[in-house]
């Protein structure tokens, strides 16, 4: 089993030779938005909004390792990467802080040992929802804490979980671990039946929610890369998913796949007979990744004009550019969504009603 297990396959990549030479202008754009503190706008939209106004700050795959080096992901920087963005959300005063999963590499109990211990600095409560690294794997080495002990830890007592912050509920779902055991040899991901209804069932009692879960909304690929090329597929039962969270004034926040991208208006949901089934008018943010180009996360703000949703670069320009080489260098994988990063970020924000 390799990291990627289910990605659908690559568009390909042409070589440096047949790129086109980008102007040093145009090649140093990123920079603009690389300087730690000073967050650029990502998207604005009008739901959900609250009376209060409530900030939060979204980590999204830490993948804290407190023993391996390299590999597109930084992971030598990680630790230094979750502290930063710790010590950025306690300068900010925020409501409440939301980890969207993957908090640590491998799973190790050292690693969510260290991801805790930087945790602990925050002077706002956090919670976390478990990503497909933190959860135990057949093709895993070592042993893997089970997800319940992650809720104990990391959330309040279970999953699925309602949290108040402020004017806004997170409303916390797992979609790395299947009590059937249908997710122990891959990275993709799931809701539960259960978790559904509960969704169903929580969401009308809700003013301002934001829904998070590891594993991103469907629809991802009519945002990035070129002929529906995504880096991951989407949560499993999509159209359940989608079919849940539409009708209601609420956000979806994820991770997983490394790359700041939004879902807006009706959602593709599934496909069948070989067409994409339109789904409900959904919201979804998927994350920026804290250990991965371009090492940053995202402030949410919701309030009564809707919510804005910012990247916070927790890196210098130096540490931006190493990760970005990291992960031009790695892999065609990684090459891939190094390039849509950079796509993505070149003309925010992504998506704006308001």
């Amino acid at each position: 089993m390799t990291e990627g297990s289910g990605v659908r396959r690559s568009r390909g990549r042409a070589s440096k030779s047949d790129e086109t030479v980008r102007e040093d202008a145009e090649i140093g754009d990123w920079a603009e938005w690389s300087s730690p503190g000073e967050p650029v706008t990502l998207a604005r939209f009008a739901a959900p909004s609250a009376d209060t106004e409530t900030a939060l700050a979204v980590f999204a795959d830490p993948h804290l390792s407190t023993d391996k080096e390299g590999t597109w992901k930084a992971y030598h920087r990680t630790e230094d990467r979750l502290r930063a963005a710790v010590a950025d959300a306690n300068d900010r005063d925020v409501d409440g802080v939301v980890v969207a999963g993957d908090l640590t590499e491998d799973g190790r109990p050292a690693d969510f040992d260290g991801a805790a211990d930087a945790l602990a600095d925050l002077d706002a409560p956090f919670v976390a929802v478990p990503g497909n690294h933190d959860v135990p794997k057949s093709f895993k080495s070592h042993d893997t804490p089970p997800v319940e002990e992650f809720a104990e830890r990391f959330a309040p007592d279970e999953f699925p979980f309602r949290k108040r912050f402020g004017g806004v509920d997170v409303l916390g779902l797992n979609s790395a671990s299947a009590p059937d055991g249908e997710l122990d040899a891959t990275h993709d991901g799931a809701v539960s039946e259960d978790q559904l209804a509960w969704l169903e069932s929580t969401l009308p009692e809700t003013d301002a929610a934001l829904v998070v879960s590891h594993h991103n909304l469907p629809g991802l690929d009519s945002c990035v890369g070129e002929e529906g090329y995504a880096p991951h597929p989407p949560v499993g039962d999509a159209p359940a998913f989608v079919d849940a969270l539409a009708g209601h004034d609420a956000l979806h926040l994820s991770g997983h796949v490394h790359l700041p991208a939004a879902v807006s208006g009706a959602a593709t949901s599934g496909t069948a007979n070989g067409r994409d089934q339109r789904g409900g008018d959904v919201r979804g943010l998927v994350c920026p990744a804290l250990s991965s180009f371009p090492q940053a996360y995202v402030l949410a703000e919701v309030g009564p004009a809707g919510t804005t949703l910012r990247l916070v670069p927790v890196a210098d320009e130096t540490g931006v550019e190493e990760a970005r080489e990291l992960a031009e260098n790695h892999s065609e994988r990684s090459a891939d969504i190094c390039e849509m990063v950079e796509t993505q970020l070149s003309d925010l924000p992504l998506v704006d009603e308001r």
